[in-house]
């Protein structure tokens, strides 16, 4: 399990270094060798209170697998990953730090949206794109080759079998704690209702100047 200062949504991207030994030896009990570049599964949850460094935080309940590939590591152990989340899971008992921090989980299901789930969605994927082509003119830029790599990254093949609520998610700037209010959320309405909430949060920062 690795506690960070951000939760980590299904099919969202985490390039994470590695450098505390405890997390060194996670990757030499658990790395996949066998695969080029080098593979690793693992459990992210947000801390609720506390350091990413040193251990004894407090943790979130509710946290994302995730698929990481080592795409650098130092004779010393250090180590380069990007993580890709994957499915949501619910810590049932956390076990001793020894010598990293392990726990008993339940992978949780993922409902299927309605189809006025997804068309909210599709609202609010509009909305994103107009957010983003306002403040990339404000600022004399053209705001296409963005738009047009969020639409990649939606098509990514890796996270085809992975909630649209959650692959839309993955593209917004997000809050920790909105992100863990999405975590937690089982319910595909209400899950909508809190990126409806973080893109009104979105267009008011932009009308105001902000970012």
């Amino acid at each position: 399990m690795f506690p960070l200062g951000t939760a980590l949504v299904p099919s969202a991207e985490l390039p994470l270094r590695i450098f505390e030994p405890r997390y060194r030896q996670m990757l030499d009990d658990h790395a996949d060798t066998s695969t080029d570049p080098p593979t690793v599964r693992f459990g992210v949850v947000l801390i609720e209170r506390g350091s990413e460094v040193g251990g004894g935080e407090s943790r979130c309940r509710v946290g994302t697998l995730a698929h990481a590939e080592i795409t650098g590591r130092l004779p010393d152990g250090r180590a380069a990953l990007t993580a890709i989340g994957r499915r949501r899971f619910r810590v049932e008992e956390w076990l001793p730090d020894d010598p990293y921090p392990r726990a008993r989980i339940t992978v949780l299901p993922e409902r299927t949206p309605s189809r006025s789930d997804l068309a909210r969605l599709r609202d609010l994927a509009e909305r994103h794109r107009e957010l983003i082509r306002r403040k990339f003119r404000a600022a004399g830029e053209d705001p296409e080759p963005i738009i047009a790599a969020f639409a990649l990254i939606d098509s990514d093949p890796r996270a085809a079998d992975l909630s649209p609520i959650h692959r839309w998610a993955a593209q917004t700037a997000g809050q920790p704690h909105d992100q863990q209010r999405l975590l937690e959320a089982e319910d595909p309405t209400d899950q909508i209702e809190i990126l409806h909430d973080v893109m009104q949060g979105m267009e008011a920062r932009v009308a105001f100047g902000s970012s």
